[in-house]
């Protein structure tokens, strides 16, 4: 076939439509002799050419038919150039023609080739012409680092890694969706492939997290996830291969639990193996929509790596401005940079796509800590410079939080006392030496020897002494009237043995922990009858937020049956089937009264929403666990817990 039968039939098509009013595709590929696709494919080209050259369209009606819409005028004129029998080879145009080939190319495989001479007829095209649109075909693929090759005497087969091959497809779907329905062009890739089996893993997963995609996100996980089903029931040889180190930086998204939530629902209802490689590919588009350009030749690695840098140049970029605006230099706070990184990531996916993390300490955030959540503010700011989102007041009131915990680490004042026999003016002197060489203290209690009593100064942390006192005191340091160099060194000596105390006696979770925790899921001085309803409740509170399924209780009950979780000081940790948890948290509650748990009293709870599916979920678990036997390890560490008021005190408690 050539060039001359396309345009045959690009003119049937035409007479058609200028002799009827409406005509469905059915009829018009019966009439023509051609498949509906093609007829499609040609009537869109037909369209194209009609619009430019202001001959009217082509309008169409899902279920209902296509018709001409033009003036008198316009089809005289169609109705001239059909009738004078007019070259209309330009109404192929190179873009269609590269569609159509691209789509036979796409489909072949080692077991399924395509010699030039069979491409020419599948597209009534000479050769030579089929030879041009395969040079624009390979241009494209290389946009993908595919490789066009020809295999003497055999034809055409695709040169590429098995995630280069499926973005490639990718790609090709969502680029010429106008040429067919999204489904249509998936199905051809797919075969028999249920394609509403496919879908509604998605939508499933979406109502179970409380997420749900934009269209485009939704479209592109589609088409991944149908050819993820696909390929692995072909069993395609190697399949999807990530590197270890990418693989582990992916684990650290919520976008990836998302995406295995996604393919666990898959292989239920396909009966496929899905490897953590493929989990991890779907993963990235989700984690990168919106948010950055990988490009065409990016390797899964680099564009995680791209992410991260964007992440934390915004996260050092946030905590340069606060340090501005407050005078207050945090720019080197470790536990601040990371805090806010660890918590940004989920922060960015809820607010992608659009899950509001309620925060019902909002209020009392903002009256309480009103400097902080002001600066804050500003981060808003920045938030939709840099991922083009806009952050909400529940989202900043927990990075008040991490503000607020930063401001006050930067500056502690030490509750400082000065006993001196010394005149009113040589003890202001020396007060103002002290204060101007160490900035931690800020103000100094001044009393006279004679009047001094220890039993009255039980809250200083330091006792600055002019004279040696007759007394036994950890806290007393004693320094000459002019603040010597000596004295200045015991001082000295003296606040970094304070620092340290602090330090050891904070049980302190590494940040990679903090995401466990949220002001939300911590219960105060509850009263309840029994560990029934108190159970109830938490889970209640896990599975209205989307971090666990609705039979996630069910789980954790049955479990209590199973095996005793009180652990002593009054603590108990019950926890739930890892199957039925979509993201891990820690739900913790404080009893005004103790309950009997199983053979024991228990007034502290830990629900341990944990999940232990992957090197990073392993990783941050044992890091929570590290610490917590600490935080839970005496009465005397328990009571430290017991005695918060508040849930938002208990919460930075844990972060801070």
């Amino acid at each position: 076939m050539n060039d001359k039968k396309s345009q045959y039939y690009i003119q049937a098509i035409l007479k058609v439509l200028l002799n009827s009013e409406m005509v469905t595709t059915v009829q018009l590929a019966e009439e023509i002799g051609l498949s509906e696709k093609t007829v499609r494919t040609k009537v869109e080209s037909i369209n194209d050419y009609l619009r430019s050259n202001n001959l009217g369209e082509i309008c169409k009606k899902r279920r209902i038919g296509i018709w001409l819409n033009a003036t008198e005028e316009q089809k005289v004129e169609i109705q001239k150039r059909v009738l004078n029998n007019q070259t209309m080879d330009h109404l192929q145009s190179d873009q269609t023609r590269m569609y159509t080939a691209l789509r036979y190319l796409l489909k072949t495989s080692k077991h399924n080739r395509l010699t030039t001479n069979q491409l020419a007829d599948l597209m009534y095209l000479s050769v030579p012409t089929t030879l041009k649109v395969l040079n624009d075909c390979k241009d494209w693929l290389n946009l993908f680092n595919v490789e066009l090759n020809v295999v003497r005497n055999k034809g055409f087969e695709l040169i590429c890694t098995e995630s280069q091959y499926r973005i490639a497809v990718k790609h090709f779907i969502l680029r010429f969706t106008h040429q067919e329905s999204l489904d249509e062009i998936i199905q051809y890739f797919t075969s028999s492939l249920d394609l509403e089996q496919v879908k509604r893993c998605i939508i499933d997963t979406e109502n179970e997290w409380g997420f749900e995609f934009a269209e485009e996100s939704f479209n592109e996980i589609y088409v991944y996830l149908a050819l993820s089903i696909y390929r692995r029931q072909l069993d395609t040889a190697n399949g999807i291969i990530l590197l270890d180190d990418e693989l582990r930086m992916l684990q650290t998204y919520n976008e990836y639990s998302f995406a295995e939530a996604i393919l666990k629902k898959a292989t239920e209802k396909f009966t496929v193996r899905i490897t953590q490689a493929e989990i991890g590919f779907i993963s990235i588009p989700i984690l990168c929509s919106k948010m950055i350009d990988p490009g065409y030749n990016a390797a899964a690695g680099d564009i995680i790596r791209e992410y991260d840098n964007k992440l934390q140049e915004f996260v050092k970029k946030i905590i340069s401005v606060v340090s501005e605006v407050l005078n207050v230099d945090m720019t080197r706070d470790e536990m601040l940079f990371h805090g806010l990184l660890i918590h940004l990531k989920p922060a960015i996916f809820r607010l992608r796509y659009e899950k509001n993390q309620s925060n019902g300490l909002k209020g009392y955030i903002k009256s309480e800590f009103k400097q902080a959540f002001r600066v804050s503010w500003l981060i808003s700011v920045l938030f939709e410079e840099h991922f083009h989102l806009m952050i909400n007041e529940d989202e900043l009131s927990y990075i008040t939080l991490y503000i607020q915990s930063a401001m006050e680490r930067n500056k502690k004042p030490i509750n400082t006392v000065l006993v001196t026999r010394t005149s009113m003016g040589v003890n202001q002197m020396l007060c103002e030496k002290i204060k101007r060489t160490f900035p931690l203290i800020e103000e100094i209690k001044v009393v006279s020897a004679h009047d001094f009593n220890l039993d009255n100064y039980k809250s200083a942390e330091m006792i600055i002494a002019t004279r040696e006192l007759d007394k036994e005191d950890s806290r007393i340091v004693e320094v000459d009237e002019m603040l010597s160099e000596n004295s200045v060194r015991k001082i000295n000596h003296k606040i970094r043995s304070l620092n340290t105390q602090t330090v050891q006696s904070k049980v302190q979770f590494d940040p990679l922990c903090h995401t466990l925790f949220e002001p939300d899921l911590i219960f105060t001085h509850v009263d309840v009858k029994d560990k029934h309803e108190l159970l109830e409740q938490m889970c209640t509170r896990l599975l209205r937020k989307g971090y666990v399924t609705k039979n996630y209780l069910q789980s954790v009950l049955s479990r209590e049956l199973a095996t005793p979780t009180s652990i002593g000081n009054m603590v108990a940790i019950p926890h739930g089937e890892q199957s039925e948890i979509n993201e891990a948290k820690i739900v913790i509650a404080t009893l005004n009264k103790p309950i009997l748990w199983d053979t024991e009293m228990v007034d502290v709870v830990f629900l341990l929403a944990v999940k232990m599916t992957n090197d990073f979920e392993i990783r941050r678990t044992q890091l929570f666990y590290k610490q917590y036997i600490h935080l839970v390890n005496t009465d005397k560490d328990v009571n430290v817990l017991r005695k918060f008021e508040s849930n938002t005190d208990l919460y930075r408690h844990l972060i801070s």
